[in-house]
Parts: C-alpha cells; sequence; structure tokens
C-alpha cells in the first residue's frame, strides 16, 4: 500500500495533529463551539434579567390596582430534550462538517486521519464544559439564575455526548492503523497512544458508574471514585493531547479550583461567623435534633445569623457522627424578615435511609433521653427557587418529606402574596402520624392565609392504615381497626370562627368527595384544610381544577420521587396543549417547577 504523505508525523494520530495539515480548521471548530456557549450564556442573562423586570412591573402593577391579574409566559428551558436536541445538533455539525473527503480530493489519503482529528478537537473542546457543569459555584448560574443542581443533568448528558464522540476519535484512526497494518508498532512507538485509551477508560467508567442505580446504591463511595477517576482523567489528557489543546485541561482545573476555593472561603465566612451582626466565639452551630414518626429526623439551629430564601438547601456536616461527611438538606422554614431581627431558626426536616441520615436519627432518639445538642458545620445556602409571587394561581404538590421544598413557598407566599389570590397545597403522606412534620404549621398558615387575603386549599392525602385517627371534635384520637376510618377530616378557616368551631367532620367515601370539595371551594379569601384516607391520588385530579379555575397565570410545583415528578411534567405539558395556552384562545400559561429528592 503507498502511504505517501502519511509519515509517522502525520500517523502520530491521538496526538490531535502534529502536522498543520488540519490544525487551523480545528481549532476554529473549538473556538466556535465556547463561542456558543458564551452566547447562550448572554442570551440566558439577558431572559433572567427580562423576567425579573417583568416581575417587579406586575407587582408594582398590582400595588395600584387590585382588579388587574398577572401574566407569565410558560418557560422554555425546562424542555430538557430540546436542549438536548439542540447540543447533539451543534456537535454533530461540529463533527462532520467538511471532514468527508471526495476520491478526488488532494486530501483523500488523509481521509480516516481527518475525522479523528476532527473529533479529537471536539471532544477535548468539551471537558472544560463537563467540569463547569459540575461545579457548584460557576459563572454559568451566577449570570443565569440556574442553580447548579439543575445543570447535573446537562453534565450527564455532555460526558455521554463526550464518550461517543471519543469513540469516532479513535475508531477511524485505528482503522487507518488496522490498514496501514502497523497497529502494535503504534502502541510501541507512541506512548501517548496508551494515555489516549487510558482516559477513554476513565471516561467510560465515570459515564456508567454516573447512571442513577449505582449513584444511589452508594452515594458516598460514587462521590469519592468520582472526583478521583475526574482528576484521573485531566493528568491522563494532559499528557496525551499535544500543548496547543492543554488549555482545555487548564481551563477544567480552573473551573474546580474556583468552585471549590469559593466553597471553602463560603464555609469559612458561615462556620467562623465573619459576617454576622454579632459576633459569635462558637465555630460552627449548634443543632438540636428530635425523632418524629416515620422516621424522620427534625434539625433545630437557632440564632443562625443569614439569610435563605424559601427553597434553598444547605449542606450540613456533623463530624461528631460522620466525620468528613457533609450533604445537602432543603431549609423547611422560612427566615426571618424583619428588619431588626438579627438572626434566624433554620429546621430541617430530614428522612432516615441509610449512612448519615441514619446516623443523625440513631443521634435523635438518644437525644430524648440523653439531651444535648450537636455541632454542626453548615455549607449554603444554595440553590435559585422559583419566585411565585407574580402568578394569580400557585399550586404546590409534595409527597412525603417533599414538603420540605413546598412549606416555605407556601409560608412565605402568604406572607408576601404579591399578585397571588389562590394556593392549592397538596401533600400525600403514607400514614397519619407524618402530620407532625408541618401538621401545626399548615393550621397556622390556615389561619394565616384569610388576614393576608389569600385563598388557601390544604389537602393531605394520608394513603395507608395508621393506628389512630382523630375524632371529630376535640382533638383527642382513638384506636380503629383497619377499614374503620372517616374519609375526610375538614377544618375551615372563616372570620368569625374560632379554632375549636373550625374543627369539622366531612363524610366521604373515596376521592370523590375531594373532587366535589375542590368543585365547591369558594372564591374569595375563604381557607380550608382537609386530610383524606383514600389511595394515593391521580396528579390530574391534583393540577387541572385549579388551572381551569385561575384568572390569570399559575404556577406548579412538584417535589417528590422521579415518577410524581415525570408524572406532573406530561400532564402539565399535555394540559396546556388541550387548552391551547397562548395560542388564540384566552387560556392563561402553565408555570412548572419540579424538584427531585434523591440522588
Amino acid at each position: 500500500m503507498d502511504m505517501s504523505g502519511m509519515d509517522m508525523h502525520g500517523m502520530g494520530g491521538m496526538d490531535m495533529g502534529s502536522s498543520t495539515l488540519f490544525r487551523r480548521t480545528n481549532e476554529a471548530i473549538a473556538r466556535r463551539f465556547w463561542y456558543l456557549i458564551v452566547s447562550a450564556t448572554a442570551l440566558l442573562t439577558l431572559k433572567r434579567g427580562i423576567s425579573v423586570l417583568q416581575s417587579r412591573q406586575r407587582r408594582r402593577r398590582m400595588t395600584r390596582t387590585h382588579s388587574s391579574i398577572p401574566s407569565r409566559p410558560e418557560s422554555w428551558f425546562a424542555q430538557m430534550w430540546l436542549i438536548l436536541a439542540i447540543y447533539w445538533t451543534v456537535i454533530l455539525v461540529f463533527l462532520w462538517s467538511n471532514t468527508i473527503l471526495k476520491p478526488s480530493d488532494p486530501s483523500y489519503a488523509y481521509k480516516w486521519e481527518k475525522v479523528g482529528f476532527r473529533a479529537a478537537w471536539v471532544s477535548i473542546t468539551q471537558i472544560p464544559l463537563i467540569f463547569m457543569l459540575s461545579t457548584k459555584f460557576n459563572l454559568f448560574s451566577l449570570l443565569t439564575g440556574i442553580s447548579y443542581e439543575r445543570l447535573n443533568w446537562i453534565h450527564r448528558w455532555t460526558a455521554r455526548t463526550v464518550f461517543l464522540t471519543v469513540i469516532v476519535h479513535w475508531s477511524f484512526f485505528f482503522q487507518e492503523w488496522v490498514l496501514a497494518d502497523f497497529v502494535q508498532l503504534q502502541f510501541e512507538m507512541m506512548p501517548m497512544v496508551k494515555y489516549g485509551f487510558g482516559a477513554f477508560a476513565i471516561l467510560g467508567w465515570n459515564v456508567v458508574s454516573g447512571f442513577g442505580y449505582f449513584r444511589a446504591k452508594a452515594y458516598e463511595l460514587f462521590v469519592i471514585q468520582h472526583i478521583c477517576a475526574a482528576a484521573v482523567l485531566l493528568w491522563l489528557l494532559y499528557i496525551h493531547v499535544p500543548a496547543y489543546a492543554q488549555s482545555y485541561v487548564y481551563l477544567s482545573i480552573a473551573f474546580v479550583a474556583l468552585d471549590w476555593g469559593a466553597r471553602i472561603a463560603w464555609s469559612l465566612i458561615r462556620n467562623l461567623h465573619l459576617l454576622a451582626s454579632s459576633k459569635s466565639r462558637m465555630l460552627g452551630y449548634q443543632a438540636l435534633l428530635e425523632p418524629l414518626a416515620g422516621d424522620v429526623v427534625r434539625l433545630t439551629i437557632k440564632n443562625v445569623d443569614f439569610t435563605w430564601k424559601p427553597g434553598q438547601h444547605v449542606y450540613l456536616s456533623i463530624p461528631r457522627l460522620r466525620p468528613f461527611q457533609i450533604h445537602p438538606f432543603t431549609i423547611a422554614s422560612v427566615s426571618e424578615q424583619r428588619q431588626d431581627a438579627v438572626s434566624s431558626t433554620l429546621t430541617l426536616i430530614i428522612k432516615a435511609h441509610k449512612g448519615f441520615s441514619r446516623s443523625l436519627h440513631k443521634a435523635a432518639i438518644g437525644s430524648v433521653t440523653r439531651g444535648g445538642t450537636y455541632r454542626a458545620f453548615l455549607n449554603g445556602p444554595w440553590g435559585t427557587p422559583p419566585d411565585l409571587s407574580h402568578y394569580e394561581t400557585v399550586v404546590l404538590l409534595a409527597t412525603s418529606s417533599g414538603a420540605s421544598f413546598t412549606m416555605p413557598l407556601l409560608e412565605n407566599t402568604i406572607q408576601k402574596p404579591g399578585c397571588v389570590r389562590r394556593i392549592t397545597f397538596h401533600w400525600i403522606i403514607r400514614f397519619q402520624s407524618h402530620l407532625s412534620w408541618f401538621g401545626d404549621k399548615l393550621n397556622t398558615l390556615v389561619e394565616k392565609a384569610q388576614s393576608h387575603n389569600v385563598s388557601l386549599y390544604v389537602v393531605v392525602h394520608v394513603t395507608r392504615d395508621d393506628q389512630q385517627q382523630p375524632l371529630q371534635e376535640g382533638g383527642d384520637t382513638v384506636e380503629k381497626k383497619q377499614g374503620q376510618r372517616e374519609p375526610i377530616v375538614n377544618v375551615i378557616s372563616r372570620p368569625d370562627a374560632s379554632p375549636k368551631e373550625a374543627n369539622l367532620s366531612v363524610s366521604g367515601a373515596d376521592r370523590t368527595a375531594l373532587l366535589a370539595a375542590e368543585h365547591d371551594h369558594a372564591p374569595g379569601h375563604q381557607s380550608s384544610m382537609n386530610v383524606v384516607y383514600d389511595k394515593r391520588p391521580d396528579v390530574a385530579s391534583l393540577i387541572r381544577r385549579p388551572v381551569e379555575d385561575a384568572l390569570g397565570e399559575t404556577a406548579v410545583v412538584v417535589c417528590g420521587g422521579p415518577t410524581l415528578t415525570a408524572q406532573s411534567r406530561t400532564f402539565v405539558a399535555s394540559l396546556s396543549d388541550e387548552r391551547a395556552v397562548h395560542k388564540g384562545t384566552g387560556a392563561q400559561g402553565i408555570y412548572l417547577f419540579t424538584e427531585t429528592y434523591g440522588w
């Protein structure tokens, strides 16, 4: 075979082209990729600014006239598959544009190398993006307002995309080596080829181990090995790529260094109380643990010297229980809003599973008899929760401990309703005893909603039998056997009702009673709380009616497992199409925000 023009210099292959034959074009392709990333960031930042201005404008309009109805278009960024389709299209265009050579082309002898080089550049160019999307503190989130945890799925899919482009990279070079019959010679004379295959193996391992099944099995182990594997990947890439492409490795390291540096600084500021108005000599915070029904722990930290937004989360570490471990938990309380307040009470509702949360639960049980507190260290707050103040109707839906996310949103919306006039709150729990997590707070908010001119409709869905059920009056309890239970306990708040008068019993056999109660829910500012004993409700029955009754835009916020959030997304999309939202029918738009607990 005539190998003229294909000397070992050009056949280095996996070094991305030691000759300049394709380098200029490939470097231009790499630059264009990051031009697109910067442009997308700028557009999303502009979109965020416009949304903030619109929100302020609507709130000002509501203060001038109470008859106006707020409006907001449906969010398009949540359409995950559209984003992936656009991203893959860009990658395919960069990968295959002007790389397929015709037999008449003078460079036809390099047809395999040209694709291999292009795939190498397309792959290495995406590496910094993978690392940037893996960080908690990054410029993209700061500019666009999109929280880091909502970018994590893009991080995973970008890595999977790179894994595929790397396959194109090495397979085209390998094909050339097979045709030239010097595969063994290539491995002997070009050590960087071995490092390239090593990087490919590490990348493949990270992609496979990053699937949700493996993350959920042993999350702490996943994090440790994932970080170590990422460090090894950067080292292998640094050796594998030529000097003029190492800038992408440096950029990846810079993103990680910025993230870790900012988080360490933030932790020091928080736990040394450097920005507190009243200086504390105590390192960290004192946490009180209280066991609740359903293997749940209520962790309370008083005199917290920082503020947070409803729906944000903090990273918690208690070295006495689990040294060198830090885990995220949603803040279940609202930050103090008074001007003269210098501290707030921070509450976490933590469901015990295994590992750190199980240690917390055991410690909470021990605290009942021994008393005492634990020294806790916090990092945060993190997250960009939705702003609900410029919607007319709000629907909050949560299962189990997912109410830790929706409860602060509910409380904050009642305290500062803005444009909101109607709120529907659904909480799905297994047993009635789980009401102890938020029951008192819900009763308080039902009463408070009346004074804030907000119509609040709370429904707690109990899906399994419990040993104790409330009586119709007085709040005492009575033992009930399986199947002997009142389907609905209704609490209605009205201006002329005392708390005792507000406890009523409404009978009903199944969820039909709930739907009838929703249908009869009076307009205006009447508020009520209902406890329904039935099977797990259908998502459609919880969302449809408040959306159809809304006079303005509706915000639907869902927090639960993957099944619940997926069902909610599917139903809201179908309901929007059914009502022909923003298509001349007059139907107002629906904004959906989902939060999934778990890894």
